[in-house]
């Protein structure tokens, strides 16, 4: 993805492609906020899935969608059963795992709460994947959960926060690329509280009937974006 200029908080040149470039590096996690239509979450989703064109594993984890939304976040060309994709649904009505993967035992629907379920599956898969490349490069593997309002609607604020440290932990050991959408207003209450668990944020908008925009937060290099389309 590409940005336009930064605007800084502070004194001093602030390279924004340079902080996505060490975070990809390292591994990152980030939340996606924004009160905006299912079309621009999954718009967003589908760039930060990666360029269809370049070898990528993409693990997707929806907890409270369809299958027309499932096939509107994936990049064009990316089928759902391709040996690169891994679906997850809790439900177990639109997973979709790579045949190869046919041996891992994946959480029963009686196993634990949904949460803990989600999280199995999700290591699982990072396994999984890691297993079958030999060690996964830099942001080679790239994860979507929609969404965490589900989630916080679910569970308890704790919970929800270790479940967002296990994956945090997870994507960075692999040096992956992870993003959970929230869609929230940014200065929500939520979003706040959530925030200091992710690396970034990436902030959406959608006004009557203009374009689709994004704007970029990276607190630890004190960079906003401005406001660009998505």
């Amino acid at each position: 993805m590409s940005f336009a200029r930064a605007q800084n908080r502070s004194d001093g040149v602030r390279d924004l492609d340079a902080a996505l470039r060490k975070l990809k590096r390292q591994g990152c996690t980030l939340l996606v906020t924004g009160e905006v239509p299912e079309h621009v979450t999954a718009k967003a989703t589908k760039r930060l899935l990666g360029d269809p064109n370049r070898g990528r594993k993409r693990l997707l984890a929806f907890t409270d969608a369809t299958s027309e939304h499932i096939d509107d976040c994936l990049p064009p060309g990316v089928e759902r059963n391709a040996p690169d994709v891994w679906i997850i649904d809790p439900r177990g009505i639109d997973r979709a795992i790579p045949s190869t993967a046919d041996d891992v035992e994946l959480p029963k629907a009686d196993e634990g709460s949904e949460l803990n379920r989600l999280r199995q599956e999700l290591v699982q898969a990072v396994g999984y994947f890691d297993d079958v490349a030999g060690g996964l490069d830099p942001a080679e593997l790239r994860i979507s959960i929609d969404s965490l309002e589900y989630l916080l609607e679910s569970n308890d604020l704790s919970p929800t926060e270790r479940f967002l440290r296990t994956i945090a932990a997870l994507v960075r050991g692999v040096r992956g690329m992870g993003h959970v959408h929230l869609p929230l207003p940014d200065d929500s209450a939520a979003v706040q509280e959530l925030a200091p668990l992710f690396d970034a944020r990436i902030e959406l908008r959608k006004r009557d009937t203009l374009a689709a925009e994004q704007r970029w937060h990276v607190p630890q290099h004190d960079i906003t974006t401005i406001w660009t389309k998505l």
